[in-house]
């Protein structure tokens, strides 16, 4: 090589004082290795091909490995090839892995690497495993949602517990996903038992609305029976409504169906056992015909009407905690909109701003807390009905110069939207929710005359809308909630 002609070498990928610590090393043999200094000395190690320092680099870490740092030096083990190193890192994992998957390493991990973590844990773990997938996803979910469904299929579901069946079952990225509730099902089977969501959003709740103000009625889909409970507080139309596990949160609204004097108010309900609707901390602005979704114990509301200004601001409630704060603006002011969650991303869908209509999305990273655009609706409309399905958006009816039956759905991998089978009648104001894998459209008006008491169910295993049955009244304006 050139050096060997040359009087003096250059090293300038080693600090000076690493290169004394290095040349100290060659001549006595000696070198101080602590948990400070060990990863800059594996590093020079390996940089100057010295196999006896590298060793000494190896049997130190071999003694310090933790459940607080047995991620880092797994991921060193494979840079270095540190096989002893590599085999006691992945051991260390498996027997702390419900304190691994807490720290911040775990969610930044490579899906490679998940997956091998995944087939190499050696104990029975799996509600940790399936809490520690879920929070992976979700810190980056534009990226690993589609990797979702093969971590999930890696689960023993048999050996979890019935009640966190439950909690499996009630997670969004499983809910959205036809894959993971056959398998949850398969699980089932096999335990004898029944999947706990399956006695879950047999009914829906109808709140308020044009001439029922203050009423709360429950309706069974399959009995198709009526029970009426507690009456709000304060009457309202055009509020949104947020169900948290047993709790509705009714939010905003106007005292009448057209927009007078639009409200604050935050109210809440306990299905199990509150006798009466709570009033809550209120917005900190007016908000008629906003719209809300809920992410981690958080409810989001978007936009909406005040005394003739259509908003874009966006505030967010922390049920925990009680209060309100607000959040960064719309990219486009809009009420009368339509606002889903998939996977912790917040979407806003359409609507009208300044009287027009509004055919722009679009969607929010509340991590980042920045607004981006996505594809526009392919039919402006506003007062329609808008949820989330198997990890899709459904915009349902609503009016659009006049009131329509056309339903679109959004596939967000896809960022496209496409029409699917309209409605029976043309709806305008009307109310939807999600019961099993169908799309229950509730009242709305035909006509500025008519209002609709009819349901209509939607299957979009054959694309279909159905007849299913009819309110005890005339539901227009209203909030519902699948519970």
């Amino acid at each position: 090589m050139k050096e060997k002609y040359e009087g003096i070498v250059k090293m300038q990928k080693i600090p000076h004082q690493r290169l004394a610590n290095i040349l100290q090393f060659i001549y006595s043999g000696e070198i101080k290795i602590t948990q400070e200094n060990m990863l800059d000395i594996l590093d020079d190690a390996e940089y100057t091909e010295i196999k006896v320092l590298k060793a000494k680099c190896s049997a130190f870490l071999l003694n310090v490995v933790s459940a607080d740092n047995c991620l880092k030096l797994r991921a060193y083990a494979q840079r270095y090839n540190l096989d002893d190193l590599l085999n006691k890192a992945n051991k260390s994992i498996a027997n702390n892995f419900e304190d691994v998957v807490l720290h911040e390493d775990f969610r930044q991990l490579s899906a490679s690497d998940i997956s091998s973590i995944l087939e190499n844990r050696s104990k029975n773990c799996e509600q940790a495993v399936f809490s520690g997938i879920v929070q992976w996803v979700r810190y980056n979910p534009l990226q690993r949602e589609e990797l979702f469904v093969n971590l999930f299929s890696q689960l023993h579901l048999t050996s979890m517990s019935v009640n966190f069946l439950d909690e499996v079952y009630n997670e969004v990225l499983v809910k959205n996903n036809l894959v993971c509730i056959n398998l949850l099902a398969q699980a089932s089977l096999k335990m004898n038992k029944r999947i706990p969501g399956n006695k879950q959003s047999t009914k829906f709740l109808v709140i308020s609305g044009h001439d029922s103000e203050q009423d709360c009625v429950v309706y069974d889909v399959k009995s198709k029976q009526a029970k009426k409970l507690p009456k709000l507080n304060v009457g309202r139309c055009g509020a949104t409504a947020v169900k948290s596990e047993n709790k509705v949160f009714v939010i905003g609204g106007a005292e009448t169906h057209i927009g007078t004097n639009p409200l604050k108010v935050c109210e809440m309900l306990h299905l199990n056992h509150q006798p009466r609707w709570v009033l809550l901390s209120d917005m900190l602005m007016a908000r008629d015909d906003c719209r809300s979704g809920l992410i981690q114990e958080q409810i989001f509301v978007t936009g909406g009407y005040n005394n003739g200004t259509y908003l874009s601001s966006c505030e967010k409630f922390d049920i925990c905690s009680n209060k309100w704060t607000m959040i960064g603006d719309m990219l486009d002011a809009r009420a009368s909109h339509g606002t889903v969650v998939i996977n912790d991303l917040l979407y806003c869908i359409g609507g009208a701003n300044d009287g027009k209509l509004v055919d722009s999305c679009e969607c929010l990273d509340v991590r980042f807390g920045k607004w981006k655009k996505i594809a526009p609706l392919k039919q402006s409309r506003w007062g329609f009905a808008c949820v989330a399905l198997d990890g899709e958006i459904f915009a349902i009816g609503g009016c659009s110069g006049s009131n329509q039956t056309t339903v679109e759905k959004y596939k967000p991998k896809m960022n496209r939207w496409e029409t699917v089978a309209s409605l029976d009648i043309p709806r305008r104001r009307l109310s939807a929710c999600v019961i099993g894998n169908q799309i229950f459209a509730i009242g709305g008006g035909s006509s500025h005359l008519s209002k609709l008491n009819s349901v209509t169910v939607y299957d979009p295993a054959v694309d279909e809308w159905t007849d299913a049955f009819e309110t005890e009244t005339d539901v227009y304006g209203a909030t519902v909630v699948a519970i």
